[in-house]
């Protein structure tokens, strides 16, 4: 039989439990996004070769100026990856800092 205490133990108990895998799948997709983000940034990189073709082609054609805005798309693209990777990387960082006081917390 369960006592009045024991009850109220396990209760905490498994929201503790609870709270710590919630905080543990918020991490992980803070990783996957992460992952995801350095991906396309890695794609984009290598789309920026095209510069190295841009040297080919004259710079009266219709392909230049194409060749020119699509650098120009990739670019901003680039900069906006860059930016978004910082900021999940951020929030990877408090993520896992707020799960070790947490954790740190229980123990205690």
């Amino acid at each position: 039989m369960c006592s009045l205490r024991q009850t109220s133990f396990e209760a905490s108990v498994k929201k503790a439990l609870g709270e710590l895998a919630s905080r543990r799948q918020a991490l992980g997709r803070h990783n996957t996004e992460l992952d995801k983000l350095k991906e396309q940034l890695r794609q984009l990189v290598e789309d920026e070769k095209l510069r190295d073709n841009l040297a080919a082609v004259g710079r009266d054609t219709a392909l230049y100026k194409q060749t020119l805005d699509k650098l120009g798309e990739t670019e901003a693209s680039i900069t906006t990856l860059s930016t978004a990777i910082e900021k999940t990387a951020a929030e990877i960082k408090t993520a896992k800092e707020q799960l070790q006081a947490f954790v740190s917390a229980l123990i205690v």
